[in-house]
């Protein structure tokens, strides 16, 4: 709530700050502001950004339920992957387990093998 009187001569904008103090502190008690053409970008930008920070603390109360929300969610992510990791390594015992099992079935496969050819060449000696 306040306003901004363009004064569009920089001369006239100097001659008020340097010789009528009384203007300038009476702009100031109704929230007027003084600009010239090179300091109208910087108040206009400056009002702006007010603005917006104002803006944002309004809205702080929803960015934190939003963030304790996240963290609810990341917890439960966490615990998931957890759960997950396990799996994953006892899958991969598993497939290790599985590969010994099939080592050793294939070894006796290839003792039956030689245990029969052995036979089979004692009876074409025979």
């Amino acid at each position: 709530d306040g306003a901004v009187m363009f004064i569009p001569a920089e001369a006239i904008f100097a001659e008020i700050h340097a010789n009528y103090p009384e203007v300038i502190t009476l702009a100031q008690r109704l929230k007027v502001w003084l600009v010239s053409p090179s300091t109208l970008m910087a108040v206009l930008t400056t009002a702006r950004a007010v603005l917006k920070d104002d803006a944002t603390k309004k809205q702080v109360h929803i960015i934190q339920k939003h963030l304790q929300a996240l963290a609810l969610d990341f917890q439960r992510f966490e615990k998931r992957m957890d759960n997950l990791s396990k799996h994953i390594e006892k899958a991969h015992q598993d497939v290790g387990d599985v590969s010994i099992s099939a080592k050793k079935i294939t070894q006796r496969f290839h003792k039956i093998e030689t245990v029969n050819l052995l036979q089979e060449e004692s009876e074409l000696i025979e």
